[in-house]
This record gives structure tokens, C-alpha cells and sequence, in this order.
């Protein structure tokens, strides 16, 4: 009689179990990994898009941040040939949709699909420090809705670009100077999400137990909050494992960065 050797029944099933629960183990850590990968080369994009904005306004149109005026806070109300923050952006990039509060409804009760859910952050160094972002009037709208607000950003203007990136930013922010000791000029604040509202849409943030703090100087920086105000001596660390998709950045003359430890943190890491 002819003997054909393989494998039984039974070990066929254990084998296919076992692989399947490595499989189970394994996969959220590699698709979090693809998607953090994903996430910043799309941050870094946007940070050089903007950037690129920026530099084309001042040959076209000779101002810079540091030169915009207070804009409407609404967008149906904004004029386009004004000399804001968002005729600055808008007509220096690949623009397709311009929202603001309106457009979006104010909850996800039935699961509306056009609901813009963001997911606040509460620690003290995953955002930055609201004195060094105050505008002259003494208040922030921005930084106000990042602490109060979660869907979505109050008072913002939403810019869509043709890459599904968005960048949201409070209009009425105007004169986005860098902060010294004897001006009352101060940085704009706004946000990146490099996937606007698809999902996960949440604020970067630092791994747990990994924040260092960074130290004052003459100038008046904060030790406990990790803005990225380098002028003011900012040296705050941390690690990010798993970045997300949205970023909070400041903006001033030419510049535009990260505001917080953890957005530099994944825009820095090897």
C-alpha cells in the first residue's frame, strides 16, 4: 500500500488558530504604524505648503503675517481682496472649500456624516502656553475653543485643500508678529489636519510619562506647558509613538511651526 504523508485535520485548525491570533495581536500595531507614518508625511507637507504660501504672498503681494489685518470671523462675510489671514492663504494654495462653524451641524446625534468631532486634549503640555498667543484685544478665540470646544473649533475658518488637508485658524487673529518684550504683537494660532474630517481627528499629543519640561528665560517663557516659543527659551521634549492627524501650529511673519512639544516632536523624529 502507498503512504502519503502530511498533516491531520486537527493540526491544520491549530495552526491556522495560532496564526490568527498572532495575527490579531500584530495588525493594530502595523495599520497605527502605516497610519502614523501616513500622518506625518502629510504634517510635513502641509507645514511646507503653508510655508510656500507664505513666501509666494510677499512677491505677489509685498505683506506677510505680521502685516494681516482683523477679518470676519464668519465666511460668507469674507472679503477676498482684504489683507487677512485668509486672503493670505486662500488665494496662495489649491484651495476647494472654505467652511466656518456654520457649515458643520452642532452634534453627531444622528450620526451626521458632516458632524466635525474633535477630540479635545486636557493636559497642560499637549498645549500651549495662551498667554504667549493673546491677541490685543486680550483674548484668544482660538486658544479659547481648544480648551472649551470639541465640535468643532468655535468661531474658526476651515480651509480644504485639494490633498484633503485642512487648516483651521481663527480669521480674526490679525499683525502675527513674534513676541519680544516691548511689543504687544503676539503669534496666531491655528490647527492642521492632515485628513480634515475624516477621522480619527485627534489632537496630537505626547506619550504618557515621557513630557520634559523646558526652562524660563528673561523673556518670560512657561517651564510647564511645551509651547514651541523658541524665542522665549522652549526646550520642552517628549515622544510620540502613534502620531494623529491633527496638529496645533503658530504662525507669525514668515514663519509657521509646531505649538507644541509633541507636534515638533513628530515633526523632528527620525
Amino acid at each position: 500500500m502507498t503512504k502519503f504523508k502530511g498533516f491531520t485535520l486537527a493540526e491544520v485548525l491549530i495552526t491556522l488558530g495560532i496564526i490568527g491570533v498572532v495575527a490579531a495581536m500584530t495588525m493594530p500595531t502595523l495599520i497605527n504604524s502605516t497610519q502614523g507614518a501616513q500622518y506625518k508625511t502629510a504634517y510635513k507637507k502641509a507645514l511646507s505648503v503653508l510655508s510656500q504660501a507664505i513666501v509666494m504672498n510677499i512677491a505677489l503681494e509685498d505683506y506677510d503675517l505680521s502685516q494681516t489685518v482683523e477679518g470676519g470671523v464668519n465666511t460668507k462675510t469674507h472679503d477676498d481682496e482684504s489683507q487677512t489671514i485668509y486672503t493670505l492663504f486662500k488665494n496662495r494654495m489649491n484651495v476647494v472649500k472654505v467652511a466656518d462653524d456654520t457649515d458643520f451641524p452642532a452634534d453627531a446625534v444622528n450620526g451626521d456624516p458632516d458632524f466635525y468631532k474633535v477630540i479635545a486634549i486636557g493636559d497642560a503640555e499637549d498645549r500651549p502656553d495662551e498667554g504667549h498667543f493673546s491677541d490685543e484685544n486680550g483674548g484668544n478665540t482660538a486658544l479659547t475653543a481648544w480648551v472649551t470646544a470639541n465640535q468643532p473649533f468655535g468661531d474658526m475658518t476651515y480651509l480644504f485643500m485639494n490633498d484633503g488637508i485642512a487648516f483651521i485658524f481663527d480669521n480674526a487673529q490679525y499683525e502675527c508678529a513674534e513676541q519680544t518684550s516691548t511689543t504687544t504683537d503676539q503669534y496666531c494660532f491655528g490647527w492642521i489636519d492632515v485628513n480634515g474630517q475624516k477621522g480619527p481627528n485627534r489632537v496630537v499629543e505626547c506619550d504618557a510619562n515621557t513630557y520634559t519640561p523646558g526652562t524660563a528665560n528673561a523673556n518670560g517663557g512657561n517651564a510647564d506647558t511645551g509651547q514651541a516659543d523658541t524665542s522665549v527659551g522652549d526646550n520642552a521634549v517628549c515622544t510620540v509613538t502613534n502620531p494623529t492627524d491633527i496638529y496645533p501650529v503658530m504662525f507669525y511673519g514668515q514663519t509657521i511651526v509646531p505649538a507644541t512639544a509633541a507636534g515638533r516632536a513628530v515633526l523632528y523624529a527620525k
